[in-house]
């Protein structure tokens, strides 16, 4: 684990929280969707609005099953338990990821009445995502992913075109791939602090952003104009920050 980096059970219902943001409330499944149509000229896939809001959800669930499978995978090493662990040591693993799996079904917004029923499908259709991905901890490249045995593409297929199967599977290996980046990264910035993220996604930080560093800089420079003669003045092309 990361030094600086510490998981608390809180951090599972705030990964289910992310997750459903961005797939469901943020519109990645419904924009995957709607990509592939205009991409592949299959606009009649938007037209039924109804059929479409339905696509729309089913994907989004395959897409988290798909992820929950991954975060599993993860959780070990991010506990620092090893291959030969004792049971105790795989507990925490398991208290976070049931953690996990019940902030998931809350984000969901399972109708009362069909809560039970909507978890326990959740769980076995879970299991077979699990299954294939311990077969696969690596996945191949998403313009081979054709022959990987993953669920997720043939059965957003069958959702999104099924006239064009092959052609709808292969958009669907794709975006299976972004899926998990995504996943992968919102794990991988939980318990990290805001200046860890922003590290963690790329920013550079200058040396002059450290506290203080900028400012004593500025007084040094407006010392040494004090102290300078008066000259003719010349226009300078101002430095880009």
């Amino acid at each position: 684990m990361a030094p600086g980096r510490k998981l608390f059970l809180t951090h599972a219902g705030e990964l289910a929280h992310l997750l459903v943001r961005a797939i469901a409330r943020d519109a990645m499944a419904m924009g995957f969707v709607r990509a592939y149509a205009e991409r592949h000229d299959r606009r009649k896939i938007l037209a039924n609005v109804e059929r479409l809001r339905e696509m729309e959800s089913t994907i989004s669930r395959e897409a988290l099953l798909l992820i929950a499978a991954e975060v599993r995978r993860l959780l070990p090493r991010a506990f620092q338990v090893s291959r030969n662990a004792r049971s105790e040591e795989l507990l925490l693993c398991d208290v976070f990821y049931t953690e996990f799996l019940e902030a998931l079904g809350r984000a969901l917004e399972w109708p009362p009445a069909e809560a039970g029923t909507e978890a326990e499908a959740f769980l076995r259709d879970l299991e077979t995502y699990a299954k294939w991905r311990e077969r696969n901890p690596i996945l191949p490249a998403a313009r081979k992913a054709s022959g990987d045995d993953s669920p997720f593409p043939d059965r957003c297929a069958i959702l999104l075109d099924s006239a064009m199967m092959e052609q709808a599977r292969r958009a669907a290996a794709k975006f299976q791939s972004d899926l998990l980046r995504m996943g992968t990264r919102i794990f991988g910035q939980l318990g990290r602090h805001p200046q860890q993220r922003r590290l963690a996604r790329g920013t550079r930080t200058q040396p002059a952003d450290r506290p203080g560093r900028g400012r004593a800089a500025r007084d040094r420079n407006k010392e040494m104009r004090s102290t300078r003669k008066p000259a003719t003045r010349t226009t300078r092309p101002r430095r880009r920050r």
